[in-house]
């Protein structure tokens, strides 16, 4: 059934007009008929797993079988167009490249740092000061940046408050918004370890003889820490994400880059190179998430 169905979609030529429509029916019903075999092996518990592996693969092939053939591309072009590394051996490209990856990461590393404690503040604002009207400016700001899409805020904060008087550098306005928008994710992330933690170690401790604050920092924020860590690392890998977005305000980070060299040959290939250098820094510390959210108690 597989070897029949893959040579109808790579060795039949694709038709037009009204046969196109048994062409399309033809091609579901390959898939219809494999699929039929195909679920009941695996939802079967006892038939091997090397079976069912294969099987998989043979999914996936008959996919790109039927993507290669509906697509009607020309990939000898999009090969040149994507995948042109003679344009990445020109001279001071590369290094043009990994300069942006630099700069990417000194944003995203100055914008850690700010969101991470202004995270923490709010949250320990938040919890310990009972102040009707503190609160409610804490709660607006984590509702605001949260809702507000980055991209505009750091529009808004480059091109339009110049007009005020206040005037902040491309690299300035990036840190600034990336902190103030991630910052209010980790508020709620922080207070929400802060409140997982029982209220009667805070009460213990203040039985002591420790104050508030004191008994924040020494019993609840260190249990919390590590109740949050998973959720912590998660915003760390969508925050260097969102440097790209700094593109729009001319900060000189991997897509800005990529976006002017593929103006200048004509080419896609940089793009591509710059998702490869965002995968080369995303992948270990994806990685290194799910070891974390793995090793943490279930209890």
């Amino acid at each position: 059934m597989f070897f029949a169905g893959l040579g109808y979609l790579l060795a039949t030529p694709v038709t037009t007009g009204v046969a196109v429509w048994m062409d399309v029916s033809a091609t579901v019903g390959v898939f219809v008929l494999f699929l039929l075999l195909f679920v009941p092996l695996q939802i079967d518990r006892r038939a091997p797993d090397w079976l069912k592996n294969l099987s998989a693969l043979a999914l996936f092939v008959l996919l790109a079988a039927a993507f290669f053939r509906w697509a009607n591309a020309d990939w000898g072009r999009l090969g040149h167009l994507f995948f042109n590394f003679e344009v990445m051996s020109r001279p001071g490209v590369m290094l043009r490249m990994l300069g942006g990856l630099w700069i990417a990461l000194q944003v995203f590393l100055f914008s850690l740092v700010l969101a991470t404690l202004l995270g923490i503040f709010m949250a320990v604002v938040r919890s310990i000061v009972n102040d009707a009207f503190l609160n409610f400016f804490i709660d607006a700001y984590v509702d605001v940046f949260r809702a507000v899409p980055p991209i505009v805020l750091l529009l808004v904060t480059y091109s339009a408050l110049p007009y005020s008087g206040i005037v902040l550098s491309p690299f300035a306005t990036g840190v600034v918004v990336l902190a103030l928008v991630e910052g209010a994710y980790l508020t709620e992330v922080f207070r929400a370890g802060i409140e997982a933690i029982n209220r009667n170690q805070v009460l213990s401790a203040r039985s002591i003889g420790l104050s508030a604050w004191q008994a924040m920092r020494l019993v609840v924020l260190p249990q919390s820490v590590r109740i949050v860590l998973p959720d912590y690392s998660n915003r760390l890998i969508g925050l260097m994400k969102r440097t790209a977005e700094c593109s729009v305000i001319a900060i000189a980070e991997i897509l800005k880059v990529a976006q002017d060299l593929q103006s200048q040959f004509v080419n896609a290939t940089p793009l591509i190179v710059g998702a490869l250098l965002y995968m080369a820094v995303l992948f270990p510390m994806t990685r290194i998430v799910s070891r974390i959210e793995r090793s943490r108690p279930r209890n």
